[in-house]
């Protein structure tokens, strides 16, 4: 399920202690820096490259900001679990149900950009038989499916 950009201060609220709450966990600091990119990929309704992060910041902060900086944020949020990033795209998304642990699932649309994290139990169940049959140890699966949205497939003709 599409995660909705972060607009109202009470959701906001709840997605910062959701990410305070989770370097608790992993013992890890959330600093002011960390939490400024993760708060401006909160508020995008899409996936952003880390270029794009990088100037949306330098305009919200009104100064340069360092690509490898950004970069090294968004390595941590996805270390700890907050941020995805997409391979196909090279671009990164926040996670949609950051509360657990999983595996996630990408359903891409070409036409609009939109992407849908997804879950399914089945997916991991079937990857991982797989790799057993093969005799290889997976760190970690990322499944991107390209296609269209419901919204870009019942405009285009088909």
């Amino acid at each position: 399920m599409a995660r909705q950009p972060v607009s109202s201060a009470p959701l906001a609220a709840k997605w910062r202690k959701l990410a305070e709450q989770r370097c608790i966990e992993k013992g890890e600091r959330l600093t002011p820096a960390r939490l400024a990119v993760y708060a401006e990929m909160l508020t995008r309704d899409r996936p952003v490259s880390a270029y794009e992060l990088i100037g949306l910041l330098e305009q919200r902060q009104k100064r340069k900001i360092a690509p490898l900086t950004v970069y090294r944020h968004l390595d941590f949020l996805i270390r700890i679990g907050l941020v995805h990033r997409l391979q196909s795209a090279q671009t990164y998304l926040p996670c949609g149900h950051p509360d657990h642990a999983h595996e996630s699932q990408f359903l891409l649309c070409s036409s609009c950009g939109h992407v849908d994290e997804v879950e399914s139990r089945g997916v991991e169940r079937l990857l991982s038989r797989i790799a057993d049959e093969h005799g290889f140890r997976a760190d970690k699966a990322v499944v991107e499916v390209k296609g269209l949205c419901g919204a870009c497939a019942a405009v285009e003709p088909g």
